[in-house]
Order: C-alpha cells, then sequence, then structure tokens
C-alpha cells in the first residue's frame, strides 16, 4: 500500500514542478504568466479529456502494470521538461507527461482496491486522496530549497528520477493482480449512477480547493497587503491542510466511522471562507480560517475515494468508476481558477463564500446521498443473501465484494 500511495505522491511532485521553477523559467524562455499557467495546467488537461477512456484501458491492461507505465512515461516526459527550450516543446513534454499522470491517477485507486479489504480499504482509499497535496508541498519545499543551487533544468532533471525509480520498485513488489473482466448476465441500466454522483462530488470539491490555494495569494498581497514572505508562508501552511485532511479522513474510517458521517463537515467550508476573504479579522485567523477550509475540503475528497468501492455494482467496474471520478475531478480543476476569479471580478472577494456555499455544498450532497445510497444497497444484499436458500439462490449465496466500509456487497460472477 505505501509503494502505491508515494507512487501517487511522486506524480504529483511532477504536476508541481513547473510552479516551484517558475520565475526561472519564464527569465529563461520569456514566458508570460498565461503560457506559464498553461504548461502548468496541462497535465490535468489530459486527465480531463481522456479519463474515462483510460479506465477501460486500464481494466484491460493490468492496473499494475498501468501504475508503472505511467511513471515511466512521466520519467520520459519529465526529462523532456529538462531540454525544453521554447514554450512549445515545453507544452508537447507537459502534455505528454499528463498522460502518465492520468495512469497513475487511474490505476492507483484500482490498485489499492484489489490488495486491500474491509476497513484497511477505505483507509487505504481515503489515504490516496492526500497524494496531490503531498507532492504539491515537496515540489514547492525542495524545488525552492534547490532554487539557489541549481538551474530549472537540473530541477525538472531531478523530478524524472523519482518515478524511473518508484516503476522499479512496484514491478518488483506488486503482486500481479488477477483480471477483473467477468463475464455478466446483464447490466443495469444505472450501473453508474453511483459513480457519475461521486465523480460531480469530486469535481466540486476539486474547484472548491484549487480555486481557493489559487485566488488566496493576490487576495493577501493585494488586499491584505501582506509581504510575499508572509504570503509565501500562510500558502505553504494552507496547502498543507489538505493533505492533513485527507489523513485525518483515513484515520477516522480505518476507526469504523462511516463516510456519510463525515459528509455534513462539508459546511464549515463557506462559513471558514468569511474570515478568511475578509479584512475585518487579524491575518492569523484569515490564515487560519483558509487552512480549515484546505483541512475539510482534502478531508471530503480522501471520503470521496473511500466510498468508491462502494458505488459500483460488480468489482471489474472499479476501473472506468475510477476513470469517471477523474475525469470529472479534472474538468473542475480547470474550472476552478477562473470562475472564483470571474465571480471575484464581478462581486468582490465577499464572493468566494457563496462560491464555496454552492459547489462545496452539492459536492457534500451528493456524496452524502451515495454513501447512504450504498448503505441501504448493502442492507438489501444482505437480506437477499439471507433469503436465498428460499428463493432458488445456490445456497452459498452470491459472491461477495468487501466494499471500504469492511461490509460485503454482491457481484456477479457469470450468466
Amino acid at each position: 500500500m505505501l509503494v502505491t500511495w508515494l507512487a501517487g505522491v511522486l506524480a504529483a511532485v511532477g504536476l508541481g514542478a513547473v510552479s516551484a521553477a517558475g520565475s526561472a523559467l519564464r527569465l529563461s524562455l520569456g514566458l508570460s504568466a498565461g503560457a506559464l499557467a498553461w504548461a502548468t495546467s496541462s497535465i490535468t488537461a489530459v486527465g480531463a479529456l481522456l479519463s474515462i477512456p483510460a479506465g477501460w484501458w486500464v481494466s484491460r491492461f493490468g492496473a499494475e502494470r498501468a501504475l508503472s507505465c505511467g511513471l515511466l512515461v512521466m520519467s520520459v516526459a519529465a526529462a523532456g521538461n529538462a531540454a525544453a527550450g521554447s514554450w512549445g516543446l515545453l507544452l508537447g513534454s507537459r502534455l505528454a507527461e499528463g498522460v502518465g499522470y492520468l495512469l497513475v491517477f487511474v490505476a492507483g485507486p484500482v490498485v489499492l482496491t484489489r490488495v486491500t479489504e474491509g476497513g484497511f480499504r477505505s483507509a487505504a482509499l481515503a489515504l490516496w486522496g492526500t497524494c496531490v497535496p503531498t507532492g504539491l508541498a515537496v515540489a514547492a519545499a525542495v524545488g525552492g530549497a534547490l532554487a539557489s543551487w541549481c538551474s530549472w533544468h537540473q530541477w525538472l532533471t531531478v523530478t524524472a528520477l523519482g518515478p524511473l525509480v518508484m516503476a522499479g520498485v512496484l514491478i518488483a513488489v506488486l503482486p500481479r493482480l488477477p483480471r477483473t473482466v467477468v463475464p455478466c448476465a446483464r447490466r443495469a441500466a444505472g450501473d453508474w449512477n453511483g459513480a457519475l454522483r461521486l465523480g460531480v462530488a469530486y469535481g466540486c470539491l476539486c474547484l472548491v480547493g484549487v480555486a481557493v490555494v489559487m485566488v488566496l495569494p493576490p487576495f493577501l498581497t493585494e488586499f491584505r497587503q501582506a509581504t510575499p514572505a508572509v504570503a509565501g508562508t500562510v500558502m505553504a501552511v494552507v496547502c498543507l491542510g489538505s493533505a492533513f485532511g485527507g489523513l485525518a479522513a483515513s484515520w477516522l474510517l480505518r476507526r469504523g466511522l462511516a463516510v456519510a458521517a463525515l459528509a455534513p463537515l462539508g459546511i464549515v467550508m463557506p462559513v471558514a471562507c468569511l474570515p478568511a476573504f475578509s479584512a475585518a479579522f487579524p491575518l492569523a485567523v484569515s490564515g487560519g480560517a483558509a487552512t480549515l477550509v484546505l483541512v475539510v475540503d482534502g478531508l471530503l475528497i480522501s471520503a470521496v475515494f473511500a466510498a468508491l468501492p462502494t458505488s459500483v455494482s460488480r468489482p471489474e467496474q472499479i476501473d472506468v468508476a475510477n476513470g469517471i471520478l477523474n475525469q470529472i475531478g479534472s474538468v473542475g480543476t480547470l474550472l476552478g481558477p477562473p470562475v472564483f476569479g470571474l465571480l471575484i471580478a464581478t462581486a468582490g472577494f465577499g464572493a468566494v463564500a457563496a462560491a464555496t456555499l454552492f459547489f462545496g455544498g452539492v459536492g457534500t450532497i451528493l456524496l452524502l446521498t451515495t454513501a447512504r445510497t450504498s448503505a441501504r444497497a448493502r442492507a438489501a444484499a444482505v437480506l437477499r443473501t439471507f433469503d436465498a436458500p428460499e428463493s432458488g439462490e445456490p445456497a452459498g449465496g452470491p459472491e461477495l465484494l468487501g466494499d471500504g466500509d469492511g461490509r460485503q456487497q454482491p457481484h456477479c460472477t457469470g450468466p
């Protein structure tokens, strides 16, 4: 489990690698702020377009092989980033890196689902939700520390080594997982409803988290007149809040708390946005409130991953369900900054709380309804299992798939 999580963290380091060297890249290649932003976000653009097809491909290729393959692609593409001499070459190598990033983040949760079970599976998937904030924090910290010691070419070369080494480790330690494509007699029309609800929930929560992180620095420096050093310190703490929230979710779920019990915490986000984006409070209070927003956001994102196994009725659907999750989440990540920026330009920073209430509320409600629907489905499945001998079901009942809450649900094993 740990090596799979580290693979996700290293992939997220690649996501934040260009931002960590942003100033040097702009000076060296003569890039505008917009061009640098495109180079930074192009990785997630690939996921916004291709996550669902990637889910189908992973189900056929094998999740453990797709995970290693994704890291290898990221390593080669990161070397291309380091050698880029123009914006076009940098953008092309970043798009190629996005293909590897996509494979890692589609295959990673699938691997965790298949090598864990019961409550431990729920905790492992919640921990996966901390990969991105942890990786971004590592990229910012290490990239910043190396800025005075090496060039941006050398820094981006360093980011190519981690995925290469981790791909070898995964090939050596991960077991060969069985195929999940199992013949089934019929497919219900609503097979993907749970995954779609979770995907929209994930997209809304990603939108809020990324948007808050993007709009907070200009608020601190332009509206609160904080120095760049102070703003940087506040942002480092705020970004780590998401990772701490994910760790808290993993800890709580491992101890038996249901996903549905975590969802109502979403109401904290818009409330905390009020002091976070207000000049009426001391800067320390505003920074603490913004950190709380990201803590809850990270906690709910981890809860979404923990709920993934319960959103489908058969194990062979996990790959595509995770593709749905990543595709809608990537769309939310892309839309967050421009949507919040437009609202702020229209109504000021007070609109952040209103936008967070809307998008965070949608995400929270969908997470809650999906978790409760899954719980009712499990209860019905248990009753059917007990009644099976009288209703013509074989005495052993349907084969059961352990879910993230440590319970079991039926899945189809043949015609």
